[in-house]
C-alpha cells in the first residue's frame, strides 16, 4: 500500500522578502519540476502571477485571487 501523503512546502514572509524571487529562480533552475504552485494574491493586481509567468507559461490565475501552476 502506498503512502498517500503529499509532501507540502508554505513559503511565508513580510512583503519584499524575496518569496517570488525564491519561487522564480526555483523554476528557471528546474527545481520545482512536477510540483503544483499555488500562490496566494492579497492585493488587487496579481503581480506575482505576472512576475512567475515570465518563467513558467503554465500558470493560470484562479477565481479566488490566487494563482497556480501545474
Amino acid at each position: 500500500m502506498s503512502d498517500p501523503r503529499v509532501p507540502v512546502t508554505v513559503v511565508t514572509g513580510f512583503l519584499g522578502a524575496g518569496k517570488t524571487t525564491l519561487l522564480r529562480d526555483a523554476l528557471r533552475r528546474g527545481a520545482l519540476t512536477n510540483t503544483a504552485l499555488i500562490v496566494n494574491e492579497f492585493g488587487e493586481v496579481a503581480l506575482d502571477d505576472l512576475v512567475l509567468r515570465t518563467v513558467s507559461a503554465r500558470v493560470a490565475v484562479l477565481g479566488s485571487g490566487a494563482c497556480a501552476a501545474p
